[in-house]
């Protein structure tokens, strides 16, 4: 074998290797804009059957939303009288466990978002509740939105272990999974998309 053949060769093998290795990690890092999907094996039973959409992951933790758990509470029990919100058959989706007071809403849009407004994939913004029912242009911009209740936290480093460990597979964040998804049958479908190990 020709020194050009040897070197193509074993370029060839290292570019196979890199491949099989993101393989194993089933090719996705966590960052913002990415599901996580609850292994069936995690024992914490406030994340067991859980999706999560990771709104934040940077050097000063991570944060996310369950994005398949609603609850059968309207959200008219409890938004303000006449809010633009209160539409009848929205109910207000549980986000995790930190913070329960605060109240965060998912929101698509034709062309410009409500301010502020932090983009997580392309055309899906996440805000403020209070700042969602009070957009002058809610009624033109909105397409859809979500409502939730508390969030999910990691300290920095913390997810990357849980990930590493295998408590979590992660996905890319698509808009039906977050607007139509519920229970764990958006959980048992998600999974059935994940890359097995061989």
């Amino acid at each position: 074998m020709s020194m050009i053949c040897r070197s193509w060769h074993i370029c060839l093998l290292m570019l196979l290797a890199c491949v099989a290795g993101a393989n194993d990690l089933y090719a996705f890092t966590a960052e913002k804009g990415m599901l996580l999907v609850a292994n069936e094996k995690l024992a914490d039973p406030r994340f067991r059957d859980r999706v999560i959409l990771l709104i934040q992951h940077d050097t000063q933790g991570t944060a996310g939303l369950v994005v398949n758990r609603t609850s059968r509470l309207p959200l008219a029990t409890i938004l303000p009288e006449g809010s633009k919100l209160a539409r009848e058959g929205m109910t207000l989706s549980y986000g995790g466990p930190v913070e329960p007071q605060t109240m965060l809403a998912l929101v698509t849009v034709r062309n410009y978002p409500p301010e502020p407004a932090d983009e997580i994939i392309e055309g899906l913004y996440v805000t403020g509740v209070g700042v969602l029912d009070e957009w002058p242009d809610f009624a033109d911009e909105m397409v859809n939105y979500r409502t939730f209740v508390g969030y999910t936290g990691w300290a920095p480093g913390q997810l990357h272990a849980e990930v590493k460990k295998g408590d979590w597979h992660v996905l890319p964040a698509d808009k039906e999974s977050i607007f139509t998804g519920d229970g764990v049958e958006l959980w048992e479908r998600l999974r059935e998309t994940i890359p097995k190990k061989d």
